[in-house]
């Protein structure tokens, strides 16, 4: 993800499943929780709760004081999601941080799973970077 480092105001977009993107949201969340119960809150709280509301409105059509917006498509739609570089680079170390949660608990599938999402986010955006 390195690579983001000198892009990370521009936006790129990344396409995959819904239920791709519930995980990264789910493992974004989680680093949230983290985040406020044993560590610092300005780290990362902010970025990663921008990523989920993005995405809710990307996805979900989600929109902030609207009742009924929000629902969350078939798992099996294919979606595209735009981020800032920053911001994928935030959600890719999310995946890799609770891929090794999993597998330290001896979750192997949902590891695999998670290393899967990770190289489909960056290999995507390997692929739209300008030489």
């Amino acid at each position: 993800m390195d690579q983001l480092s000198a892009d990370r105001d521009a936006n790129f977009c990344v396409r995959m499943t819904v239920q791709q993107w519930r995980t990264i949201d789910g493992v974004v969340d989680n680093e949230i929780s983290v985040e406020m119960e044993n560590g610092d809150p300005r780290r990362v709280v902010g970025s990663a709760r921008a990523i989920r509301e993005a995405g809710w409105k990307q996805v979900a059509h989600w929109t902030r004081g609207i009742a009924g917006s929000g629902a969350w498509p078939p798992d099996d739609r294919e979606v595209a999601v735009e981020l800032s570089g920053a911001q994928w680079k935030l959600a890719a170390e999310c995946l890799v941080s609770w891929g090794a949660v999993a597998s330290m608990g001896g979750d192997d599938i949902e590891a695999a799973r998670l290393r899967s999402i990770h190289r489909l986010v960056v290999d995507q955006l390997g692929a739209q970077r300008p030489d």
